[in-house]
């Protein structure tokens, strides 16, 4: 089923993928693509009539506002549906898409102190051509969709996949959830942040990565680095080496299966990291690493300072910043903030060019900008165009992961207005299978693997959105 089409700019955003550290070099994250392989009552929707947000809750609410979060997932559904996911060619072949991309976005908007406010995801599919709300609980949940694991076959032939969760069988939605590329890496942080925690790891000691196969998807490269700077690699550039290292180091001192545990005990249980292979960490594939959007933005409050009950637990217990030590949420978070990637969501990276649009109006750390040129240099990649001018014109500060490979595109993180710009604090994820197979004209970016900039256009509106919003218990959005 084709969406109705809509007259709508085609503006938006870009990204390479992941890389390593030292290793080779590649246009996508990833060329070597995984080979296929008790509910809380929901939110209702809003009033089809709903025009402006009801008010916030007052400080010391335990959670979200249910009506909030359902006037939230109507603006984000009509956001979505304006952006024209179908309207992407394939690369090689300037054909459409097969079917309507699957599109998972979640926005958790924030209080000054980063505490959840309002918590809204939205779907597209062949399904829901135009969007759908997802009904989301008290605790950021969405216990009313049948999550099922990507399978690029099972999409183009509009077909059902296999569940990610049993026992949701009667579920009133069902949506195949896109690989997360590179995003799983949060998951990995949050396991080497756990093992720290335990006492079986210290960022500062060094890890001798000595991997016996070569599954990892840049193959066997040795190294030896401090665990910080392993993380650091892992989330600012996207190292898949540096990945496989810290996984095999879970392997080897038992903090896999902890971490999934961990991370179903706290209620984000569409997050598995699965099936990787101990001897080099690698073996990523499709049935093994899965994430949902809500869910992934909830994994990122752990990583903040945001004080109080986030939200509990299936077993009722509170979740709180405490998951993690204090300084293993800094270690990450740091990391997050220092993103070279800025591609996606955000386009700083190409700030001030006409193609892509610019996205989430962030700033870039200057650890990637070239003091002559005013270039962003990240590792092997370089971003044509003088930043600076934008930089100093930034509005907010994006501590975010990006993924990509040839039928994935992700970017998920938090926002925060820098000082003196206009206020808004969120989160957002967005997974997609528009990795760089589909672009928005064949030899976009010269050919290069990027994303489309619909990406970039879907972060410009949620951006204004909560802009709009921020604070305000009634704004008036037409004015």
């Amino acid at each position: 089923m084709r969406r109705t089409r809509r007259l709508v700019p085609v503006l938006a955003s870009v990204v390479v993928g992941a890389v390593l550290g030292s290793g080779l070099m590649t246009a996508c994250e990833g060329d070597d693509e995984p080979a296929q392989t008790q509910r809380s009552e929901a939110a209702p929707l809003a009033p089809a009539n709903s025009s402006a947000p009801p008010p916030s809750p007052g400080v010391g609410a335990a959670g979200p506002d249910a009506e909030r979060s359902a006037w939230l997932g109507k603006r984000l559904r009509d956001i979505v549906d304006a952006q024209d996911f179908d309207g992407v060619v394939n690369t090689k072949t300037g054909k459409r898409p097969p079917a309507v991309p699957n599109v998972d976005v979640a926005v958790i908007e924030l209080d000054d102190a980063g505490r959840p406010v309002a918590a809204a995801n939205t779907l597209l599919s062949q399904d829901y051509p135009n969007g759908v709300v997802v009904p989301v609980t008290r605790n950021m949940a969405a216990p009313g969709v049948r999550w099922t694991r990507w399978s690029n076959d099972t999409w183009a032939a509009k077909q059902s996949a296999e569940p990610i969760l049993s026992g949701r069988g009667d579920a009133p939605l069902e949506f195949m959830s896109p690989y997360p590329a590179s995003v799983f890496k949060l998951m990995v942080a949050f396991g080497v942040g756990r093992l720290h925690d335990r006492g079986g790891v210290r960022f500062d000691e060094t890890y001798d990565y000595k991997p016996r196969k070569a599954s990892c998807p840049d193959g066997a490269k040795p190294g030896r680095h401090t665990v910080s700077e392993w993380l650091d690699a892992m989330i600012t550039y996207s190292s898949n080496s540096a990945t496989c290292a810290l996984l095999m180091m879970l392997h080897e001192r038992g903090g896999v299966d902890p971490m999934n545990a961990a991370l179903r005990s706290l209620g984000l249980t569409t997050l598995r990291v699965v099936d990787t292979d101990p001897t080099d960490g690698g073996g990523w594939s499709f049935e093994g690493l899965t994430m949902t959007a809500l869910d992934t933005s909830r994994l990122l409050l752990l990583f903040s300072e945001a004080p109080g009950i986030l939200w509990t637990t299936p077993n009722g217990d509170p979740v709180t910043v405490g998951t993690l030590s204090r300084e293993s949420r800094a270690e990450v978070y740091a990391g997050l903030r220092d993103q070279g990637l800025n591609q996606a969501l955000s386009t700083a990276n190409w700030c001030g060019q006409d193609y892509p649009a610019r996205g989430i109006p962030q700033t870039v750390a200057g650890r990637w900008i070239d003091p002559e040129s005013g270039e962003v240099r990240v590792e092997k990649r370089r971003y044509s165009g003088d930043v600076r001018r934008c930089v100093a014109d930034a509005e907010v500060d994006f501590a975010h992961k990006t993924g990509l490979v040839p039928s994935a595109g992700a970017d998920a993180g938090i926002v925060t207005a820098l000082p003196g710009k206009a206020p808004r604090r969120y989160v957002v994820s967005v997974f997609t299978n528009l990795g760089c197979t589909w672009v928005d004209f064949v030899g976009a970016y010269g050919g290069e693997c990027r994303y489309t900039q619909k990406l970039a256009t879907l972060g410009a509106e949620i951006d204004a959105l909560m802009t709009k919003t921020a604070g305000r218990p009634t704004p008036e959005l037409t004015r």
